[in-house]
């Protein structure tokens, strides 16, 4: 019974140990997922501002040879 119960204690702490190693793996990629995902939205914003200014240009292009 006592081995049971010292088994029992090592794989809890084991459990433990490695819970918080898979944990930290998990949560250190969640973290480079979401600075992925912010460096996309930057991107994008940046894209679809020079877009805009392009149309912009092309239109005050045609209003002048209007």
């Amino acid at each position: 019974m006592e081995q049971t119960n010292e088994l029992a204690q090592e794989l809890a702490a084991a459990a433990r140990r490695h819970g918080s190693a898979i944990a930290g793996i998990v949560g250190s990629a969640a973290r480079k997922a979401s600075w992925e995902v912010l460096d996309l939205m930057a991107e994008s914003r940046e894209l679809v501002g020079a877009a805009f200014r392009a149309r912009a240009e092309e239109l005050r292009r045609r209003d002048r040879t209007s």
